[in-house]
């Protein structure tokens, strides 16, 4: 019924299917493509609690979810609801004829819940667009499982001792110029590693620091380690993003203290960027916009970080002297599909032309968000694409390899 396809990878073929659509003719064709596509055990069912009833009965692996939300006695969105509930965290491709408006809320409730989405597809179904989205099956669902793994509580005594002995370093996740391909710079990523390997999430320990009022520890400790690591790449075209809560900056000595570190190192205010989150609020505006102020002028940049997700977008732009934008991820996951995520992804960047601004998208995993970036006239981008986020330890190394590149082709082409 395709037109050849490469293979599924073989631990998708070897995936359990179940299919859960009220309309006969839909479930035999989703069957049938399953079935070409090599997915060979494929259960079907017709509404939500048929569904429920065999995702509580697997005892080993889950199936993929292939599920539309219309149907009767229980719809789609229910049963995702009650899975949700119920920890049943199947891998789910939503199969609609609904508007891309309610699809994406959907996408939205799953994304929120952890609940690993492979995507969406509008009825009638493309065998194509069905193989791309299987060929992804595995992915977010073992991120998630890391992440489950990993998450833990510390408290406020092994969070200072974990600063103190070392245990939170930075990542990095390089930024790329869409339009020639240069790696331009790195985002900061706090990760706290343990001794014995154990990852702690930064969900359970940013907040962590920020109520017991270790932020500015904490902060500091990775500013030391960045401005080591950026020595080391002995490339003074290189910038380093780092998030700093807007609270910090409420500090009249933190700025103080950023420009006498950066200073004593012997590096430039211009290769820091300081990132504040679009939808964090001004305490004390009086002593931020002096410390803002102060920090620009002494050449540091500043970004605008997770644009178009908060509420006070229009006016910290006028208040804050932003030197870029960064779109948060949600709108280019989205964009191929969602005219709603698209119309604000092309927004946000003719925002950053008017504003002069160069834009920075979040999130490129493939080469269709790549090319379509680039058409945006899109400045920068970071992302999976490009490489996930790395420790220290193997900044040089990539840097060295990748420093080279001079054109997007080269990042497509491998």
């Amino acid at each position: 019924m395709c037109a050849a396809l490469p293979e599924l990878p073989d631990a998708v073929r070897q995936r359990k299917g179940l299919i859960v659509e009220d309309s006969p003719f839909q479930r035999e064709l989703l069957g049938a493509l399953l079935r070409e596509f090599g997915i060979a055990n494929v259960q079907q069912v017709a509404d939500g609690d048929a569904a429920l009833a065999l995702l509580r009965e697997c005892r080993d692996e889950l199936p993929l979810l292939l599920i539309d939300l219309e149907m009767p006695v229980m719809n789609g969105i229910e049963l995702l609801q009650r899975l949700i509930e119920e920890h049943i965290l199947a891998e789910v491709l939503i199969i609609s004829g609904r508007e891309e408006a309610l699809i994406s809320t959907v996408e939205g409730m799953l994304q929120a819940a952890d609940m690993p989405l492979l995507g969406s597809l509008q009825k009638p179904i493309v065998g194509q667009d069905l193989h791309r989205l299987l060929s992804t099956a595995g992915e977010r669902r073992a991120g998630s499982r890391r992440r489950v793994l990993s998450r833990r509580s510390p408290d406020e005594a092994e969070l200072d001792v974990a600063i103190e002995r070392g245990f939170i370093h930075p990542f990095y996740q390089p930024k790329v110029h869409l339009q020639s391909g240069r790696v331009t710079g790195y985002e900061v990523l706090a990760r706290w590693v343990e001794p014995d390997g154990e990852l702690i999430h930064p969900a359970d320990f940013i907040p962590l620091a920020t109520g017991c009022g270790l932020l500015g520890k904490l902060t500091f400790s990775l500013v030391e380690q960045v401005l080591q690591d950026l020595l080391g790449l002995t490339d003074d075209s290189i910038s380093m993003a780092l998030n700093v809560d807007i609270s910090l900056l409420a500090d009249r000595h933190f700025a103080d203290e950023l420009i006498h570190r950066v200073a004593a190192a012997g590096c430039q205010p211009s290769q820091l960027v300081l990132e504040v989150t679009e939808s964090a609020l001004m305490n004390d505006p009086m002593l931020t916009l002096a410390s803002v102020g102060r920090l620009r002028l002494a050449g540091f940049g500043l970004s605008i970080d997770d644009y178009g997700t908060g509420f006070s977008t229009l006016r910290q732009l006028s208040r804050l002297p932003f030197t870029e934008l960064k779109i948060d991820h949600a709108f280019i996951r989205e964009a191929h599909k969602n005219q709603r995520a698209r119309a604000i992804l092309c927004s946000a960047i003719e925002m950053g032309h008017k504003l002069g601004l160069p834009c920075v998208a979040e999130g490129i995993e493939h080469p269709e968000d790549l090319l379509l970036l680039e058409s945006l006239d899109c400045h920068s981008g970071q992302g999976y694409f490009f490489s996930r986020p790395m420790p220290g330890e193997q900044l040089a190394g990539w840097h060295q390899r990748h420093a080279g590149l001079t054109s997007l082709a080269q990042w497509i082409d491998g």
